[in-house]
């Protein structure tokens, strides 16, 4: 039996922290104009009172232990409830369509950075913190975050917690949360302080270093990272940094920062890795050099960079992508798609799956060249893995192939006249949680558009664990004995 209170529960149990701090950012207004930020303020208290009587509610109720389905659908509904609540500040505050304050807070949430606002330059700071805020905390997960400020949580959060980062946890939940927030937090720490050294003020280089480690890339200007650029280019130093730790699993990152690159090193993935960032930043170097007259710091920056950007899924961009060459915007297309490394704060397949892949269709040609004699087994590292684990990676590619695909061409019906390359491009930006654009995604697009890229951004984001679960939801109806 599937319970609903549970279910619920889980979801609305988060919102008490994120209200808290919602109703803080509120305060930070009152530093740069003298006033409150009245929206956040309200909507912030009323989240965490509610909140807080859901995680009273949850403590006297004693320990619940949710099924594998029952915390699939509390997942899913998780990152569908949070932004849709956290969007309603947005809409009060901005006074912007429902849509486009749905679509902020789920680009945000997800760490995607897509935009639908205009005129960033001139925004509230408390406005331009929270969208920062929600892409940190999105990207280091929202069931990480509950965990470490409430402690509770880990009871109820194991499921949880293995599908938001799967990866084999050796020590235990509250112990691994833990220690990736402050992982997390000591990096972009580090990061405020490399950026102001360099030239930015303190507010941007908060925003931009939360959304740099947190690969979402909002950032709080129109021009994105390029009026960042502009006036402190020495910024691109600690940014790129960032941007490539951000795609780095939270296990090898560990090591690095405890110094122990040898273990980092024998990681396979994390070697895969370096090889795909050299290869994103010399291949658009390569393509760009003889069009901007070997002129190799040009080349790098709108070139390496945005293909960079691209890759670690992070979305800062220098220049208008959509005046940059078809096959760059193709290759920058292409490692979209691809993503970083697992256990990370990325979107798109990741390099795992990658390798998984290769090493599938290798076994699968050499068992087909041999008559079947020879079948090489699967192996990611020292470990064999079983032919459920390989389908289910190769079912996960297939999914956001088929994903980016048929949003490109239901977007394309609503903007007939716009280049496939840049629809697939943005599709692609939005299903792996990138948000570089080509300038689909505006104030002035589509409702039908938004919808679509809202669709991507979460069901991206999620590694479409949603759709997995509704079609769990409907076997359990039709086979309750199959869901026990």
């Amino acid at each position: 039996m599937i319970r609903l209170r549970v279910i619920v529960g889980l979801a609305l149990v988060i919102i008490f922290p994120l209200g808290l701090l919602l109703a803080f950012i509120s305060l930070i207004d009152i530093i740069y104009t003298g006033y409150i930020n009245q929206a956040f303020l309200i909507f912030g208290l009323l989240y965490s009172v509610v909140g807080y009587v859901v995680y009273k509610y949850m403590l006297l109720s004693g320990r619940v232990e949710p099924g594998l389905l029952e915390s699939l659908i509390a997942f899913s509904l998780t990152w569908l409830l949070i932004p849709v609540l956290f969007s309603i500040p947005l809409l009060v505050a901005l006074k912007i369509p429902i849509v486009d304050a749905v679509f902020e807070a789920i680009s945000g949430f997800t760490g995607t950075g897509l935009t639908v606002l205009i005129g960033l330059d001139n925004m509230k700071p408390s406005i331009l913190i929270w969208r920062a805020i929600m892409q940190w905390i999105g990207e280091l997960g929202l069931i990480v975050f509950a965990t470490v400020l409430m402690p509770f949580i880990w009871r109820f959060s194991h499921v949880l917690y293995s599908l938001e980062r799967p990866v084999r946890i050796t020590l235990s939940l509250r112990r691994s949360a833990i220690r990736i927030f402050q992982l997390y937090l000591l990096i972009t720490l580090i990061g405020i302080v490399a950026c102001v050294f360099t030239g930015m003020s303190i507010l941007d280089a908060v925003v931009h270093t939360m959304t740099a480690i947190a690969t979402g890339g909002m950032s709080n200007y129109d021009a994105n990272y390029q009026r960042i650029f502009e006036y402190a280019p020495l910024s691109i130093y600690p940014i790129t940094v960032l941007m490539f730790l951000g795609g780095v699993n939270f296990s090898v990152l560990s090591y690095i920062v405890s110094g122990e690159f040898k273990r980092a090193w024998l990681n396979e993935e994390f070697r895969a890795y370096l090889y795909l960032t050299l290869t994103s930043i010399l291949t658009p170097l390569i393509l760009l050099l003889p069009r901007f007259n070997w002129s190799m710091r040009d080349a790098l920056i709108y070139g390496s960079f945005n293909t960079l950007s691209g890759f670690t899924t992070t979305g800062f961009s220098i220049g208008v992508i959509s005046e940059l060459p078809v096959d760059v915007r193709i290759l920058i297309t292409i490692f979209m798609f691809i993503g970083s490394m697992s256990f990370s704060t990325v979107g798109g397949i990741k390099v795992v799956r990658l390798l998984v892949l290769i090493k599938a269709v290798k076994s699968y040609v050499v068992n087909i060249i041999s008559g079947g004699v020879i079948q090489p087994l699967v192996k990611l590292g020292n470990s064999v893995l079983e032919e459920r684990e390989v389908s289910n990676n190769l079912l996960l590619i297939v999914l956001h192939f088929i994903s980016v695909l048929t949003g490109a061409f239901l977007i394309k019906t609503f903007m007939l006249g716009v280049d496939m390359v840049n629809v697939l491009f943005e599709t692609t930006s939005a299903a792996s949680a990138v948000g570089l654009s080509t300038g689909i995604t505006s104030p002035q697009a589509p409702v039908g558009v938004k919808l679509v890229l809202i669709a991507l951004m979460y069901l991206g984001r999620l590694e479409y664990i949603p759709l997995l679960t509704l079609i769990g939801v409907i076997i359990y109806r039709k086979h309750p004995v199959l869901a026990k």
